[in-house]
């Protein structure tokens, strides 16, 4: 039987060969991190379904080389593109699991999500490798629960969107629902090390 080093080490090992393919890069920005890769990504480009254009529902997203250290994941999407003094939130996960391997697409907007029961809910995966729960979500810019996909104003140039992936030492106390700031709070005092993702969309 393989350990999750050697499991999760396989996979980082082919996400490098599928980056170099022309996808999106693995770790855009990397201290001390996971690895973090959207296979739907192409060129950076975010997929319409993932945006107010489309189904604007969550993408997939694959962890890999997670140190032993880590016992849960954290993850802020936003960009600083839109109109604001503050970065503008679209996605706030925690207590992700550090076995999991695969964030499946399509994280239904509630406050807490059991994704061992994923199947119950219509069109969300029914097998995920190594995910479980429950995993809590917190208050976007729009404010509503989970995500919301970007939905920059048509005619201006392609906005960019980063999603950073926090390795911790442990789970973390936030109530779900909670907001930003909360959240980065906590995961200051746990954090091992952080990974950021960048993908572009414009209409």
């Amino acid at each position: 039987m393989r350990t999750r080093r050697q499991v999760l080490g396989t996979l980082g090992a082919l996400g490098t060969v599928t980056a170099l393919a022309g996808c999106a890069s693995r770790a855009d920005r990397q201290s001390g991190g996971a690895g973090l890769f959207a296979p739907e990504f192409s060129d950076r480009s975010i997929p319409e379904q993932y945006t107010c254009a489309g189904g604007d529902i969550s993408p997939e997203l694959e962890f890999s080389d997670v140190s032993f250290d880590t016992e849960a994941f954290a993850l802020i999407m936003d960009t600083v593109d839109a109109s604001g003094s503050k970065p503008f939130v679209h996605w706030l996960i925690w207590n992700i699991p550090a076995n999991t391997t695969t964030l499946p697409e399509g994280i239904p907007q509630q406050p807490r999500v059991e994704l061992s029961e994923r199947g119950t809910d219509p069109g969300f995966p029914a097998t995920v490798t190594g995910t479980t729960g429950p995993v809590h979500q917190g208050t976007n810019g729009f404010g509503e629960i989970g995500y919301r996909g970007p939905c920059p104003p048509p005619e201006e140039p392609p906005y960019t969107y980063e999603f950073t992936l926090y390795s911790l030492r442990s789970t973390i106390d936030v109530a779900p629902g909670a907001k930003r700031p909360a959240l980065e709070s906590a995961i200051q005092s746990e954090l091992i090390g952080e990974t950021t993702l960048i993908g572009t969309f414009d209409r």
